[in-house]
């Protein structure tokens, strides 16, 4: 349990602290190990950080025992209570995978229908991070998918249409806000439409005004307008809201890029489309500074002052590859010359913290955590396979019986595992993503010798070869399985009964089974638009 902190109002004022403190608000940054550090140590007490994230890929996250004492730890070293976020969006996406409910994906979520359950999930979910100390989740997702070839959203959106995914957001929200976790719908103002991941490299959309504020913007404007207090930008250039321009002090950088500038660093995003057009009153956190669209083209330092100069009060510092958390300390140090040099507004600075404070206050931070729900896990558990059941969603065709021994040919070991066990004869071939030439020959062996043959498909966009083996199958005898984008049935349009299950996260592995098995019907239904739009696999 994390022990009580004290919020005393006096300190609540910015304007009564010191310029190092203040700044250290800003900073929301990640840590290496399982254990309370001399380096997590020094990050609180000398930087003064707000907030910490929590990384399985950082060693952070061993037991939920241990997660709890590490955070306790680090709350009692701070003067002011420290953010505790978590990116547990559900399906691929999670960070917390034992002892806790794991949800289906957002696309799951959307296909199995219910707004209400969908709420439910988020309280459940929100309730269980709150036991354990967190206070702050990065979800939902609110981006529009409508573009099939993202590699980076994908099934983590509710799906295609804008109302849908305002709807769906909006849910979350409420069942985040009821379990009294600070969530940060994400990512303004859209990465749907991209084709290119932003830890990698720097997408652009170069959608009409119109096109954007009839899609990409929607969602955000009913979380807006519904009162959201938080919101976290994306590292992605849209030159019609004019993230593709350049301020002043750093115009000889951009024309360096092609005066690319990814909306998180641009203050025509942030301040003018979401704080002054849009409305938006809350905190406006970034992603990642460390990924790729940034930092292969700015020094992580300059892009935390491009960030704070663009109007974001929370500057986000993830377990990106290539950096270690000494860089957060560089950029904390850079951030202080430039106010101590009068080239950073203290006056925004002071906005900035207020908010912050605000919220914390607002979030009970500091506050007993409550007992872990263990009286309730057993239904949060049961409310995540009732989604995932109702997601299952048969894309085309009849489904057949399910032979006694079929071959399932899959990327995914799980769901061999799965139906290795309710089916003992049946013949499971595991397969690489990427098929190896060994993975070819044996395909091809195999297939024509069996009477079904169950093909899972993941992400065929990214995998030509996969998709080039699955489609050299003869495909009467063939049942797909979408086990991540359901564009794979579009993909693979000579294959006549195709299911999708949204992701292969356990609970929705089972339900595709017990729907293969005959047990449950197939009842979700599509949440993306089909590919007669031309923009196919």
């Amino acid at each position: 349990m994390t022990r009580p902190i004290s919020f005393p109002a006096a300190e609540v004022d910015p304007r009564a602290w010191s310029l190092e403190e203040k700044v250290g608000q800003l900073f929301l940054v990640y840590f290496e190990g399982a254990e309370f550090s001399p380096a997590l140590e020094e990050m609180i007490r000398n930087c003064h950080v707000g907030g910490l994230i929590f990384y399985s890929i950082a060693g952070n996250i061993q037991t939920l025992p241990q997660v709890v004492q590490l955070i306790a730890a680090a709350q009692a070293q701070a003067r002011i209570p420290l953010w505790i976020g978590i990116d547990q969006e559900g399906g691929p996406v999670v960070r917390l995978t034992e002892g806790v409910t794991v949800f289906p994906s957002a696309m799951a979520v959307a296909a199995a229908g219910s707004l209400a359950k969908a709420e439910a999930m988020a309280r459940a979910v929100g309730t269980e991070l709150k036991s354990l100390g967190f206070n702050l989740n990065f979800a939902p997702v609110v981006d529009v998918n409508s573009n099939p070839h993202n590699p980076i959203i994908g099934i983590r959106a509710f799906g295609s249409d804008p109302k849908q995914v305002a709807d769906y957001g909006l849910a979350l929200w409420r069942g985040y806000r009821q379990a009294g976790i600070l969530c940060t719908p994400k990512h303004f103002p859209g990465h749907g439409d991209t084709d290119l991941d932003s830890h990698l490299g720097l997408p652009r959309v170069d959608r009409p005004l119109e096109a954007l504020q009839a899609t990409e913007l929607r969602p955000f404007q009913a979380l807006i307008r519904a009162g959201t207090e938080a919101m976290m930008t994306a590292h992605v250039v849209m030159p019609a809201l004019g993230s593709a321009s350049a301020t002043r002090r750093f115009r000889e950088r951009d024309s360096r890029t092609q005066s690319l500038r990814p909306a998180t660093l641009a203050p025509e995003v942030v301040s003018g489309w979401l704080r002054q057009k849009l409305g938006f009153k809350g905190l406006v956190l970034t992603d990642s500074l460390t990924m790729g669209a940034v930092a292969r083209s700015y020094g992580i330092p300059e892009a935390a002052e491009l960030a704070f100069r663009a109007g974001a009060d929370v500057l986000l510092f993830g377990a990106d590859p290539g950096f270690s958390p000494a860089i957060q300390k560089e950029a904390y140090a850079h951030l202080l010359q430039q106010f101590r040099a009068g080239h950073l507004s203290v006056e925004q600075l002071d906005r900035s913290v207020e908010r912050i404070l605000n919220l914390k206050r607002r979030y009970g931070l500091g506050s007993p955590c409550p007992p872990f729900p263990s009286a309730d896990l057993e239904e949060h558990q049961a409310l995540a396979r009732q989604i995932a059941q109702d997601s299952i969603t048969l894309l085309r065709g009849s489904l057949p019986p399910l032979a006694p021994d079929p071959l399932l040919i899959t990327p995914v070991p799980l769901l061999g595992d799965l139906l290795q066990n309710a089916r003992p004869a049946a013949q499971i071939l595991k397969i690489s993503p990427e098929p190896t030439p060994e993975d070819w020959q044996t395909t091809l062996q195999r297939a024509p010798r069996a009477d079904q043959v169950l093909v899972g498909s993941l992400d065929l966009f990214r995998y030509p070869l996969q998709r080039e083996l699955l489609g050299s199958l003869p495909p009467e005898k063939v049942i797909g399985l979408a086990l991540g984008s359901p564009y794979d049935a579009f993909a693979l349009p000579q294959i006549p009964v195709y299911l999708a299950c949204y992701g292969s996260t356990p609970v929705s592995l089972q339900a595709l089974l017990q729907v293969l098995l005959g047990r449950i019907p197939a009842r979700g239904r599509l949440p993306v638009e089909s590919l007669s739009s031309g923009r196919g696999c």
